[in-house]
């Protein structure tokens, strides 16, 4: 059965007056679907067939980007997508900084008119370095074209009820939420197809808060942070409150753990879905239909996992993960580092074609880096974390690297920490890091968010 029955004739909306049947879309609305069309088809390609089709893509791309981008003038001109291919790996990696220090170099002096207007995406820089790139409504159709085939991938009936807990302005949203019609983008005359209800709740709600909404709203589908599920579900467990209604969880922005996926599973009894996107550069991987690992979006990214020198990682070996969009012609990001770490994996079982990244580590800055210099990463186990809750109640924890020698670990609790409790839960995260350092444990009554509202679990201050 084709997964083209999600956008049966009952559903998508008519932008043609007095035209029922067949319905016809909005321009926008019928790019959109002509995107899913094809990559209906090309998930299932042999990864070579795959990789071939993008840098035909990326040949289109650097030619126009060599010819109208100051910044790449002096790019080699590949004379065709083969050679191309042969001497990508020796093309520079663009950091982040070289987006703050090119100013307007990055941007190409001819975009295609026929890409649309250009818009303009500001990020958080949780990295420090906040940007802005500049695409155009050619983005936006493909941006709606994975939205889309996300929900097809994990069977969403589009008449669920979606609820959402994410950062908002100071009073939209607030406590006891807001309720609408059509999910977000997708609804209204512009929307691909009818939608079911939305409930929305600002992310500064307490968990209590929370709860309450999610039992009176009892949505289908939630979308939040891994870090906001994770609470909500530790306090439903504690309280002994289920929601009746609830299907499927998506997770956003942050690093997903199994403890939390094995968490929302005793709560809830439903499936974790996770997806990796960011602002600038849009959906990179989407949550394998029949595994829990992510499948690059391909037909809209060109994902690598790097070494320092900005070659290939074998499968299994971690990386710097590197992106390069390959339609955003009004601003071209060729080998832009997105700052996070990552793992190839094997081909995936489902059949698809799609390369499968294995696991997202996280940004560079979220390494421990050990008194002699070592690097690890940080990945605590259900039953590390099982013994901090053993030592005391911690709603939230975040470790801060200050110095080769000290972490702080910052954690959030509803009564106060006896010095016993300090010394203990110090004496755990050096066990269970390892560290072999001093830890300083600092109580809060919340933990402050960043201004996207992600929660980072470990920052590092040092260089």
């Amino acid at each position: 059965m084709s997964n083209f029955n999600w956008l049966n004739e009952y559903q998508i909306t008519s932008a043609v007056p007095h035209l029922d049947f067949p319905k016809l879309g909005n321009p926008m609305n019928m790019a959109v679907t002509v995107a899913l069309t094809q990559m209906e088809n090309s998930q299932w390609w042999e990864a070579e067939k795959i990789e071939s089709a993008q840098f035909a893509q990326l040949f289109q791309l650097v030619r126009h980007a060599v010819k109208t981008v100051p910044f790449y003038k002096d790019f080699p001109i590949p004379k065709s997508a083969r050679e191309l291919q042969k001497l990508w790996q020796s093309l520079p990696i663009l950091e982040r900084g070289h987006i703050v220090g090119a100013g307007d170099g990055l941007l190409s002096k001819a975009s295609p008119k026929s890409h649309g207007k250009i818009n303009t995406q500001y990020t958080s820089g949780s990295t420090g370095q906040p940007i802005a790139v500049h695409n155009t409504q050619l983005s936006r159709v493909f941006w709606r074209a994975f939205t889309t085939r996300d929900h097809i991938w994990h069977h969403r009936d589009p008449a669920w009820k979606l609820g959402h807990i994410r950062i908002a302005k100071s009073g939209q949203a607030e406590y006891p939420g807001t309720v609408g019609k059509g999910w977000g983008s997708l609804k209204g005359t512009n929307a691909l197809i009818e939608t079911g209800p939305i409930a929305g709740l600002n992310i500064n709600a307490r968990v209590e808060e929370q709860a309450e909404w999610l039992i009176r709203n009892e949505p289908d589908f939630l979308i939040t942070y891994p870090s906001v599920v994770q609470r909500l579900a530790e306090h439903c467990l504690t309280q002994g409150i289920r929601p009746s209604n609830l299907k499927q969880i998506e997770t956003i922005s942050e690093v997903l753990t199994d403890k939390v996926r094995h968490l929302v599973d005793r709560a809830f009894g439903v499936k974790v879905v996770d997806l990796y996107s960011t602002r600038e550069l849009g959906y990179l991987g989407l949550q394998c239909p029949e595994n829990n690992h992510y499948h690059i979006q391909s037909e809209g990214v060109y994902l690598e996992v790097v070494d320092e020198e900005g070659c290939a990682c074998p499968v299994g070996v971690p990386g710097k993960i590197v992106v390069t969009p390959l339609h955003n012609f009004a601003m071209p990001l060729i080998r832009y580092a997105v700052g996070d770490y990552g793992v190839l994996g094997e081909a995936c079982s489902c059949g698809r074609g799609l390369p499968v990244l294995k696991t997202i580590l996280g940004r560079e800055r979220n390494r421990l880096r050990q008194p002699d210099g070592q690097y690890r990463w940080i990945a605590l186990s259900a039953k590390a974390y099982g013994k901090m809750l053993a030592i005391a109640p911690v709603r939230e924890y975040q470790i801060v690297q200050v110095s080769l020698n000290e972490l702080i670990l910052n954690v959030a609790l509803d009564v106060d920490l006896s010095d016993q409790q300090s010394q203990e839960l110090s004496l755990w995260a050096q066990k269970s890091l390892p560290f072999s350092g001093v830890v300083t444990v600092v109580p809060h009554k919340e933990l402050k968010r960043s201004s996207n509202g992600k929660l980072e679990l470990f920052q590092s201050l040092i260089e």
